[in-house]
């Protein structure tokens, strides 16, 4: 389960936050921007109650605040809402800090921002 809000507060670091639950527990990753792209950090949660707590109490983003939006695929980044993984990974050679995005059923570059 994945689901993205816009913060509530006036805070000037984190303008959104995505909750990701999956095997390893719940991670909290937040985003600088409203755009797409690499979470500043994240927090991790034993449960979805707990994280979506620290949202509230953090962020002010209440139960109606959230949109569900589709698990990342197999490689691909949590904090991304698009999928997007880190270029070379399927290969087992890694691009640290380079990516590419699935457009159209096809891996395209991401330009730096």
């Amino acid at each position: 389960m994945r689901k993205v809000a816009v913060t509530r507060t006036n805070n000037s670091v984190v303008k959104r936050v995505i909750v990701h639950e999956c095997k390893e527990g719940v991670y909290v990753f937040r985003c600088s921007s409203l755009e797409d792209g690499s979470a500043t950090g994240d927090w991790w949660y034993e449960s979805v109650a707990d994280a979506e707590d620290a949202c509230r109490d953090d962020f002010g983003i209440g139960p109606d605040d959230w949109e569900y939006i589709d698990d990342p695929l197999e490689g691909c980044q949590q904090d991304w809402i698009a999928p997007v993984r880190v270029k070379g990974r399927n290969t087992g050679q890694p691009q640290w800090g380079q990516y590419e995005r699935l457009e159209e059923g096809v891996w395209k570059d991401v330009e730096p921002s």
